[in-house]
């Protein structure tokens, strides 16, 4: 994976391990997301850019699991697709 459950602890200050599994799965959700969106799978050495994407989208669906603001969404996820746009594969876009 692209990034680790300690990055994402690190990066939403938790210090704690009792979310570690939803954390993992958030993240899993995220780079799902990320390689869709760009059409590549990305490794452990995915580009820094790549990485805060994917922090962004797990540090709010963290952050936002019960009750989501759509404002806050369009916001993150506009910003989500900014940093991936330059790793996007245009010749796998349809």
């Amino acid at each position: 994976m692209a990034v680790t459950v300690d990055e994402v602890k690190a990066h939403l200050r938790i210090q704690h391990d009792e979310e570690d599994g939803f954390i993992l799965s958030l993240i899993a959700q995220a780079q799902a997301v990320a390689e869709d969106f760009c059409r590549v799978e990305f490794a452990e050495d995915a580009p820094q850019p790549v990485r805060l994407a994917i922090l962004l989208f797990v540090g709010f669906y963290y952050e936002n699991r019960d009750v989501p603001d759509h404002q806050t969404y369009a916001t993150m996820r506009e910003a989500f697709e900014n940093l991936l746009y330059p790793y996007r594969d245009p010749d796998k876009m349809f």
